[in-house]
């Protein structure tokens, strides 16, 4: 008996110092491309078969070189000064595999017009900032695959072309997590850990996901949320700050447009302390029945690229900060909203 705890224990202290070095892995490599080591530093992260799932018009890119020639020197030639300003990072394993994820915000100066995928986003010429997600898989000391979200909307409106209606909640500049302790290079608590995940999942596939079609009452969501939350998500839908602004701006015209949607499709689910995130490519799945930012409904079966990214207070969750590929999310119901720029 006493032999199998110790074994569990050294295991579990394996496993949680791979995570630590995983972190700081990916922190090299966020940190390498702001100082513009592009080349070098891909190669030195990136496995050279990489995987790569982007947002719309940017879906998919295979290997490091075309990570490089079709993402990262267009973004640099576009915005010559961009800095990744990271406000959460931390770590995990989800079905094996070890991941480590992060967001907070792209800075710099839009200097030039960005050619991304088939479409051309036309150049500010002024400041810049616009906010990513991002979750790297690690194997043998390598980035195996990445998953990244932009908010692509928030940077048009800034060069002032509007793709989506004015925010159903607050229009603001995020910030990070309330305490500025989102960045978890340290070793984390295996009970706390433990627990933030357990209160996610109870969250989304014992709350969110028994919507019944009718009463946003319930999802039961004063059971996993802190009556003071705060809530961030992408140019189009903004900021809901308490539970009665998240019921009504962030998830009322999502259950109302998608009655029956469901959370799906997780390809990471991690836990780190206080700290969780997850991603799904969908992360969420249904019927567009009702219309949505002026989408009309189709009646069809949608699913939408979303990242999450929560801290956890006492038994509730406090903060959450969303990234959405809206663009790709208008495509699933049929609207395409960068046939503008296309012409």
């Amino acid at each position: 008996m006493c032999i199998c705890i110790y074994l569990w224990r050294f295991l579990w202290e394996v496993e949680h110092l791979t995570y630590q070095h995983s972190k700081k892995l990916v922190w090299k490599y966020w940190q390498g491309m702001n100082a513009r080591g592009d080349a070098q530093t891909l190669a030195q992260s990136l496995h050279p078969d990489v995987i790569w799932h982007g947002f719309q018009p940017l879906r998919h890119l295979n290997g490091s070189k075309e990570i490089q020639n079709k993402f990262w020197e267009p973004l640099y030639n576009a915005i010559p000064d961009l800095t990744r300003r990271p406000y959460f990072l931390i770590g995990g394993d989800f079905e094996g595999g070890d991941w480590v994820c992060g967001t907070g915000d792209f800075i710099g100066t839009f200097a030039r017009d960005w050619k991304l995928g088939d479409v051309v986003i036309p150049a500010s010429g002024s400041s810049v900032h616009f906010r990513f997600g991002e979750f790297c898989k690690i194997q043998d000391e390598q980035i195996v695959e990445i998953r990244i979200i932009v908010d692509l909307p928030d940077l048009l409106r800034q060069s002032g072309v509007q793709l989506l209606p004015p925010n159903f909640g607050r229009d603001r500049w995020i910030p990070g997590p309330l305490a500025g302790d989102g960045i978890c290079f340290d070793e984390q608590n295996h009970a706390q850990t433990e627990k933030t995940l357990q209160l996610v999942e109870e969250m989304i596939f014992g709350g969110l996901n028994k919507y019944d079609g009718k009463d946003q009452a319930s999802q039961g969501l004063e059971q996993f949320w802190h009556p003071h939350m705060v809530w961030h998500g992408p140019v189009g839908i903004g900021s809901a700050y308490g539970l009665d602004e998240f019921k009504q701006n962030a998830q009322g015209p999502i259950v109302r447009a998608f009655p029956d949607r469901r959370g799906v499709g997780h390809q990471a689910r991690i836990a780190d302390g206080y700290f969780a995130a997850s991603t799904g490519w969908p992360s969420l799945a249904g019927t567009h029945k009702n219309a949505y930012m002026g989408w009309v409904p189709t009646g069809k079966k949608i699913g939408w690229n979303i990242m999450d990214f929560w801290k956890r207070d006492g038994d509730k969750l406090l903060e959450n900060w969303v990234m959405i590929d809206l663009i790709g999310a208008a495509l699933e119901s049929g609207v395409d909203l960068l046939a503008k720029l296309r012409q």
